[in-house]
């Protein structure tokens, strides 16, 4: 087992809980542990949210990491149905 992360995220994923979600990312990263960050308890995501999300799934696309999103609330669907990356960031 290479210690794989499940994060489930709760509340607000904004402007003032990103830079945590940020933080914790790349020091899984850095470990080599794939993530999952499960999006079912969200309540409210706004851009910042989405820009730590999108730029995690491209860091793993470039670089082999593996990170996944899952079960994305009412309000995160929204959100990526509005900036059209629906099919691209939830993977489950």
């Amino acid at each position: 087992m290479r210690g794989d992360r499940t994060l489930v995220v709760y509340g607000e994923l904004d402007i003032a809980t990103a830079p945590e979600l940020v933080e914790l990312l790349e020091r899984l990263r850095r470990h080599g542990h794939a993530v999952t960050v499960d999006l079912a308890e969200v309540t409210f995501m706004d851009s910042t949210g989405l820009t730590t999300l999108m730029d995690a799934h491209l860091l793993a696309q470039r670089n082999g990491w593996t990170f996944t999103v899952t079960r994305p609330s009412p309000a995160v669907k929204r959100v990526f149905e509005l900036a059209g990356v629906y099919g691209v960031l939830d993977e489950g």
